[in-house]
């Protein structure tokens, strides 16, 4: 089929699509981030994700907020939506409310429903996304601190989904780490660009399953 302007070609979309990603803070010491991962450290591999994605302009996580206060006031329009977060506890699954449009929250909801928050814990990471692309996990590290640190990237979806390229979606990622909440303070999110290898500082040391 010739392309047409409505209907860019795949190459187009390859290579005229570019993923921005946008500078936030959330919670206690969580940044969202271009940064390399720390020079020392251990690549962590035992964990598993979930992801939930929206169309609409109401991303697919809709409580909690990052403004708990404005968010408690049911009448207030600043609560901003969720962008990073972390699930330390049963209650705090609990609390998870989604967009009627998400996807796949069958899926989210039972990873964090069957993590043992005792030693386990979940990391959260909402943003917008072009709807031409999906977001990936790339890698996982935790440094000698015992700071995690998330690296995902965006690929482009498969040819049999439609998408505008300048069209954008949500999508909220979450991650079950292999260590509780309590053991780090502070951790880090890449959510932007190509998926780049592992650097090879990483290779020989990892924390396996």
């Amino acid at each position: 089929m010739v392309p047409t302007p409505s209907m860019p070609s795949r190459r187009a979309l390859l290579t005229g699509i570019s993923a921005g990603l946008a500078t936030a803070l959330a919670g206690c010491s969580a940044s969202e981030s271009h940064q390399s991962p720390p020079e020392d450290g251990t690549l962590v591999t035992d964990y598993i994700t979930a992801k939930t994605r929206s169309s609409t302009e109401q991303p697919p996580i809709v409580a909690p907020r990052d403004d708990e206060e404005a968010a408690a006031d049911e009448t207030s329009t600043t609560a901003e939506p969720l962008s990073l977060h972390v699930i330390e506890s049963e209650e705090d699954a609990a609390a998870l409310e989604f967009a009627d449009d998400a996807t796949d929250v069958a899926a989210v909801r039972r990873l964090v429903a069957e993590t043992a928050y005792a030693s386990e814990s979940v990391l959260v990471y909402q943003t917008r996304i072009s709807e031409c692309h999906r977001l990936k996990l790339n890698y996982v590290t935790k440094d000698s601190d015992g700071q995690p640190s998330v690296e995902f990237c965006q690929v482009v979806r498969d040819a049999t989904v439609e998408c505008e390229r300048d069209a954008r979606d949500h999508v909220a990622a979450f991650v079950r780490l292999p260590f509780p909440a309590d053991e780090y303070s502070g951790y880090s999110v890449s959510g932007g660009g190509g998926c780049n290898p592992v650097p090879e500082r990483y290779q020989n040391e990892s924390e396996s399953p």
